[in-house]
């Protein structure tokens, strides 16, 4: 069953303590463990925030997984360390320990709607194109008057090409493939190190929220991150140092 979104009016409250013997972890990467840059290729983790990253995988016996939009390749770049547990382009793409998954995709649909949207801004603004194999992002932050207008062409060319849009944070994405968060946290939990384990879904933005869904409907917890905003999440952390001090306070009160 969906859970009902509710507006974001003071109600959410801070997360319980994160318990590496008890919960299982699943992290937004842009907006959650590291702040937002206006290129998404300037974002960066700091030290302190990676050195917390790596003992709660140590902690947890390895139950920590990224869930991100970028691609699994771009996340061990941010990260500076491979994590066992990361799901990338919104989970079409799966690593689990040595292995590492892809759906299938059309290429020759996303080679169109390349296409199609660069003809469509060849003249003035026009959005920063990101090629990820199986999704394409269309990043407007350097011009956010771009927003209606790209949703319209975005839309119209996932309609022309087979493709679906998902919407986030000054992006809109066309994807070539089925597949969210909450099936790559559905695919983690099944297995060890997560199986038994009580799912946290961390995360800042919309593009989280079916990850925050699939974690509650199993008991877990979810938490939003930043900015108050009608979401499913019941709480919340106010930036990427509260989501480190948070996951650091649980590790300092581990037996």
């Amino acid at each position: 069953m969906r859970a009902e979104p509710r507006l974001e009016s003071g109600e959410l409250s801070a997360p319980p303590p994160f318990n590496p013997l008890r919960h299982a972890l699943f992290l937004d990467l842009d907006g959650t463990l590291a702040p937002i840059a206006s290129d998404p290729a300037a974002v960066t983790l700091d030290a302190d925030a990676r050195d917390v990253i790596m003992r709660a995988t140590s902690a947890s016996g390895g139950a920590v997984a990224i869930l991100t939009g970028r691609t699994v390749a771009d996340a061990d770049r941010i990260l500076r360390m491979r994590l066992p547990h990361i799901a990338g382009t919104h989970g079409l793409e799966l690593r689990a320990g040595a292995v590492t998954t892809s759906a299938g995709y059309n290429a020759a649909a996303l080679r169109a709607a390349i296409r199609d949207v660069q003809a469509h801004f060849s003249r003035g603004a026009a959005p920063r194109l990101e090629d990820k194999g199986a999704s394409i992002a269309l990043h407007y932050r350097h011009a956010p008057d771009l927003e209606a207008p790209l949703r319209n062409v975005a839309q119209r060319t996932a309609a022309r090409r087979g493709l679906r849009t998902l919407e986030g944070k000054m992006v809109i994405e066309l994807l070539a493939a089925a597949g969210t968060k909450a099936d790559a946290l559905r695919a983690f939990m099944s297995a060890p190190p997560f199986t038994g384990r009580t799912p946290v879904a961390i995360g800042d933005d919309v593009t989280d929220e079916a990850a925050f869904e699939a974690a509650q409907s199993t008991g877990g917890v979810a938490v939003l991150v930043g900015e108050r905003r009608q979401t499913t999440a019941a709480h919340h952390l106010a930036d990427p140092s509260a989501v480190i001090a948070w996951i650091a306070a649980g590790l300092e009160r581990a037996p």
